[in-house]
């Protein structure tokens, strides 16, 4: 008998030692009115000292259908996401509904752009209210680790099939052929890396600190394997919502460009999708800057017009990022009004006892 198929009781709620991450208090309010200058700058400042009032002057331009378009296809990529997290949820046990996970998923989408760098934000706040839920703290990181175990796994799948296609179709192996070895070797390197994660850990010696967090991910990514592969042997239906996150995000950015009078191929646009979001990566402030770089790059070297793949991709980038973030930021004080009250129930709880 598997963990899915025990039966599970109710979670007694217990005090949690998770506190909400991320900036709290005044230092909170400084971290996002600087946040707020440095994109207001970027965003508006420096692209007409770089003399593209012109191009700026398009996104005002840009069809309000094709762009309604794009706004419907990304909230259609969000409910996937929290489709998935509802259903990883109840496999394990923990009943969250779809208005909690889409919570979830949405004050992560803010926390990530607090915390920029790989969506770190992201997974702390999402492990969080997974504890918080109860899960606790094991369960949580298990669930989280599944998150990205499934969709990562899925944008590799992207980068190999399509960057292979392209590649023999004859398009610049730089942009193809190398993206799709890369992908294929990582996910080799990934995949040995879960078969052993112990003897990894004994063999490279771990010890403490940053050393020792970094050597217990291959325990943490095994765990959240196995998991991903017992609802992929249910059919577990919210798996398909990984798909729908990176289908209908990638199908926003095509409207974007229609909006603009852009017509790139999918498969082109498919590939410098990839390889912009590849900017996630680097820590910039609120992820500015690294992805939309990326994308505009690739889009260049694929031979799109630059100053239509520009206006797309901001757009983009507005509708798929920043315009969530608004409702992020309600969901992330919902959860921690959820959080106090659970706080003040557990007290009178044990002032009971």
């Amino acid at each position: 008998m598997t963990e899915l198929d025990r039966p599970t009781e109710p979670p007694r709620r217990t005090r949690s030692t998770f506190t909400m991450p991320g900036p709290k208090g005044r230092r909170a309010l400084v971290w996002l009115a600087s946040a707020g200058i440095l994109i207001a700058v970027l965003y508006f400042g420096i692209p007409r000292l770089a003399g593209l009032n012109d191009t700026w002057r398009r996104i005002e331009n840009g069809s309000p259908a094709w762009l309604g378009i794009a706004v419907a296809l990304e909230a259609v990529s969000y409910v996937g996401y929290a489709w998935t997290v509802a259903s990883f949820s109840s496999a394990a046990g923990i009943v969250l509904g779809l208005r909690r996970s889409t919570e979830i998923t949405l004050a992560a989408t803010a926390a990530t752009r607090l915390l920029a760098a790989g969506g770190a934000g992201g997974v702390a706040l999402t492990t969080w209210a997974l504890a918080r839920a109860g899960h606790g703290a094991a369960g949580a990181a298990r669930q989280v680790s599944a998150h990205v175990v499934t969709t990562y796994g899925a944008f590799m799948v992207i980068v190999i099939s399509v960057g292979t296609g392209m590649a023999l179709a004859g398009e610049p192996p730089a942009l193809t052929a190398l993206p799709a070895v890369i992908a294929l070797l990582l996910t080799i390197v990934f995949l040995v890396a879960i078969q052993a994660p112990d003897a990894i850990a004994r063999r490279l010696d771990p010890g403490s600190g940053w050393r020792h967090r970094v050597l217990s991910l291959p325990r943490a990514l095994s765990d959240g394997t196995q998991f991903s592969i017992e609802l992929l042997r249910r059919r577990e239906p919210g798996l398909l919502g990984v798909a729908m996150w990176w289908i209908f995000d990638i199908a926003t950015l095509w409207a974007c460009f229609e909006a603009f009078g852009g017509h790139p191929p999918i498969a082109e646009l498919t590939m410098a999708y990839a390889l912009g979001m590849l900017g996630n990566l680097l820590p910039l402030p609120g992820g500015v800057g690294g992805v939309e770089g990326g994308m505009v790059g690739a889009f260049a070297a694929f031979d799109v017009d630059a100053s239509t793949a520009l206006v797309a991709v901001l757009a983009y980038r507005a509708i798929s990022v920043w315009l969530p973030a608004l409702p992020g930021v309600v969901a992330l004080a919902t959860l921690r009004r959820g959080d106090e009250r659970d706080l003040l129930s557990d007290d009178e709880d044990d002032e009971d006892a």
